[in-house]
């Protein structure tokens, strides 16, 4: 399909086309992560959460119990998922041609412990290479040019950048995902709630904007790299808006003090099953409407939900997935628990802020709740 041009239309800095491979990347990354993650967990429900110490008492995998034959799956699969990031980043920059180089210097982050980070840098460093071979293959004469994309361009892309990635990019961001990693296993306590809540925070700001975003990435990342507490703090923090939102709704219906309009009202439901399937944007018409009275309990909310996630080590081996991944968590009832603690604060506070309204009043556009009012 051709592209249209608008006559006003903004031209991308460097920098947002960047981020949007990175994005992209992200993109393509997550099924990995959560079917290597929710085979997995459903390995350590079968076998008991320490079932890879247990594998690697075993040694031989031919004597591998079916729990430690669906966590070797899970785990090969998750592996592969930061070679992924860099592969489809080097896509998304330079289209076919940077995907090998991309997917090497993910390969290439795993073994030298560069990690979910690494991947990133080396995938942004593969595209930008190859769309400079891509344009030198433009300019030289046409015999020349022919071997450009067989040849030279799959293999100068991945050498170099491998290369790069291994001596001189690679080494500093391996030591600090070393001081990452160290400070975030088995954080707990104080410092974990205080991680957890800014994460938490972080995912009830704009409800599936840009900032939620960025702090996804930053979980789903940290979960790549086998810190699998970050997620969990991510995934509650992000569910208990939604449900904290119909809760004020309940508690409207139950006090008769008409806050919400009749359509508001009649989403409740619907917001309940998106709230379990962690759909944060049934939220957005809300925010919308009504900015800081929604907002500000939703932080709080979030902070406690993502906070006591921290506090206890709360871990999910799955980045998303709602309701469909609690049994496959460390702890399954606390993430429940925690979950409606942060929606019950989230949801009192944003009824006793909300004032009443018109109750003919529309709601705000919002593609969510567009489809489910028909």
């Amino acid at each position: 399909m051709a592209e249209i041009k608008r006559k006003n239309e903004k031209k991308k800095s460097q920098a947002g086309i960047a981020w949007d491979a990175v994005l992209t990347g992200i993109s393509y990354m997550i099924p990995f992560i959560v079917g290597g993650g929710v085979l997995e967990g459903i390995a350590k429900a079968m076998g008991g959460y320490n079932i890879a110490a247990d594998m690697a008492a075993v040694g031989d995998y031919t004597q591998y119990t079916l729990a430690m034959v669906v966590y070797a799956i899970g785990a090969a699969i998750f592996d592969v998922s930061v070679p992924i990031i860099g592969a489809y980043i080097g896509w998304a920059l330079a289209d076919k041609p940077g995907l090998a180089p991309g997917f090497a210097v993910g390969v290439i982050s795993n073994t030298i412990k560069a990690g979910f980070l690494g991947a990133v840098i080396g995938g942004l460093i593969a595209g930008y290479i190859t769309i400079w071979l891509k344009d030198l293959s433009k300019k030289v004469p046409t015999d020349v040019s022919s071997v450009f994309p067989i040849l030279l361009i799959p293999v100068i892309s991945t050498g170099v950048t491998s290369l790069v990635m291994w001596y001189i990019v690679g080494v500093p961001i391996s030591w600090i995902m070393n001081i990452i990693t160290g400070a975030l296993t088995n954080l707990q306590g104080v410092g974990g709630f205080v991680f957890g809540a800014a994460i938490g925070a972080g995912m009830s700001t704009d409800q599936g904007g840009p900032i939620s975003k960025a702090v996804a990435l930053v979980a789903n990342g940290l979960n790549a790299d086998g810190i699998l507490g970050p997620a969990a703090c991510k995934m509650c923090g992000g569910m208990q808006n939604p449900l904290g939102v119909c809760i004020a709704q309940i508690i409207d219906r139950f006090t008769g003090k008409k806050k919400f309009t009749d359509k508001e009202r009649s989403t409740t439901i619907s917001g309940v099953v998106l709230a379990c399937c962690y759909i944060q944007e049934y939220v957005i018409p809300f925010l919308v409407q009504d900015t800081w009275r929604c907002l500000v309990p939703c932080l709080i909310g979030g902070a406690i939900s993502g906070g006591l996630c921290g506090y206890f080590a709360l871990e999910s081996a799955a980045v998303h997935g709602g309701v469909f991944v609690i049994a496959m968590m460390s702890n399954p009832l606390q993430f429940i628990l925690f979950w409606f603690a942060g929606a019950i604060v989230t949801g009192t506070l944003y009824f006793l802020l909300r004032k009443p309204v018109d109750q003919e009043a529309e709601m705000a556009g919002n593609g969510v709740l567009d489809k489910l009012l028909g």
